[in-house]
């Protein structure tokens, strides 16, 4: 079954689009889903002076041998996808029948969970540290020159440094067109992870609207 360089910019999101002049594409919000152990997700297209921030996001990722219980559930993911959807009462939320499947195989998965080890978990926000091999929680990507391996390049962002910009009310800024992509933090590269994890970008457009579609890299 199939369920579906750049820099940071230290001003708010709504002072950095009324500074822009013309007419903008609308914000863009994006919903996407990255079974771990998938490679990654292409999420969206960013032009010059973009402002993105992954908003909210959720999931634990198990690291080591998972139970019969955990490979059954992960094989209900085929793939990582991405899709656009509207924000329902000022807060992201997907409503397709897709991403309430989703939602119902991630609580199973918790549930799963609470009989491996802990210390071989990691949500999505986790911030990687000496003490734990430095693996764990998920990146952004727009353009480095290998996607797949967190190496704390300019163009890369861990998820919890996202997090807390998008308290803030900040953002990131493109600085040329790029996709961006996101991927698990894990430089051993471990075919066996379990679990899935989600989450929301916001892209707000600081350039006037595009008719076609721009191919990034």
């Amino acid at each position: 079954m199939l369920v579906a360089g750049l820099f940071l910019v230290a001003g708010t999101m709504e002072s950095a689009l009324s500074a822009q002049g013309g007419s903008q594409a609308i914000p863009d919000l994006y919903h996407w889903i990255l079974p771990v152990d998938q490679p990654g997700v292409e999420v969206a297209t960013l032009h010059p002076n973009d402002c993105y921030v992954v908003r909210s996001a959720s999931g634990v990722a198990f690291f080591g041998q998972p139970t019969d219980e955990m490979r059954k559930l992960q094989r209900q993911f085929v793939i990582s996808t991405a899709h656009a959807v509207d924000e329902v009462e000022d807060h992201p939320e997907c409503t397709r029948p897709g991403c309430h499947e989703v939602n119902r195989l991630i609580d199973q998965f918790e549930r799963a969970m609470a009989a491996v080890n802990r210390r071989q978990r990691r949500s999505i926000d986790h911030r990687p540290s000496p003490a734990d091999s430095f693996y764990g929680g998920a990146y952004t990507d727009v353009g480095s020159e290998e996607r797949e391996r967190f190496r704390n390049s300019p163009e890369q962002r861990m998820l919890f440094q996202h997090l807390a910009t998008a308290r803030r009310d900040n953002c990131y800024e493109a600085k040329m067109p790029r996709t961006l992509t996101i991927h698990v933090r894990d430089h051993e590269e471990r075919l066996n992870r379990s679990g899935v994890y989600q989450g929301y970008l916001y892209v707000e457009h600081h350039h006037p609207e595009i008719a076609g579609k721009t191919v990034a890299d």
